[in-house]
């Protein structure tokens, strides 16, 4: 049986190949790790950005129903400070599509937000409008903004320490 001699070069350029091959499945991978992170980076930052916003409106709408001197955002133009409508929408969507990025845990969070937000929207509708231009409804909307704040910062903790363990800083 006569033996077969395999030249130097085809094993050198097998080898360059197999090497190629295996090195490009690692980047590949890489940057898809790399992309889901930054992903969810930006998730968290909505949804935190959100949550901010509705305490901030939360804050300043009690202390302008309290005639509480407050940090006058509310007049800076061209701020980049989402609406409460514009926030709650932002925790809307990421209720229904964030599940392709974040834990459960975080939408089951923001999905209990968004239907307490919803009752005390309701409880708060039913209040002011009971009482149309009194002292009463005012003090109606600063108890909604109080209330609203009470249910946000709890979950404002909860998803910072999640994004911090998802994003990989304990």
């Amino acid at each position: 049986m006569p033996e077969i001699e395999i030249p130097v070069w085809f094993i050198s350029f097998c080898t360059a190949l197999l090497a190629a091959f295996f090195g490009s499945l690692l980047a590949i991978r890489k940057f898809k790790n790399e992309k889901i992170w930054q992903e969810k980076y930006q998730a968290y930052q909505d949804v935190l950005s959100a949550l901010e916003a509705m305490l901030l409106w939360a804050n300043e709408t009690y202390c302008y129903q309290k005639m509480i001197p407050t940090k006058g955002t509310q007049g800076i133009e061209g701020g980049n400070w989402p609406t409460f409508a514009e926030a709650r929408r932002v925790i809307a969507k990421t209720t229904c599509i964030g599940s392709l990025l974040l834990p459960r845990e975080v939408i089951d969070e923001l999905d209990a937000l968004e239907s307490d937000l919803w009752n005390e929207n309701f409880r708060a509708d039913d209040e002011r409008y009971y009482y149309p231009n009194t002292p009463e409804e005012s003090e109606a909307i600063a108890e909604h903004a109080e209330n609203v704040e009470k249910l946000i910062k709890p979950r404002l903790k909860m998803i910072i320490t999640h994004a911090k363990k998802d994003l990989g800083r304990v």
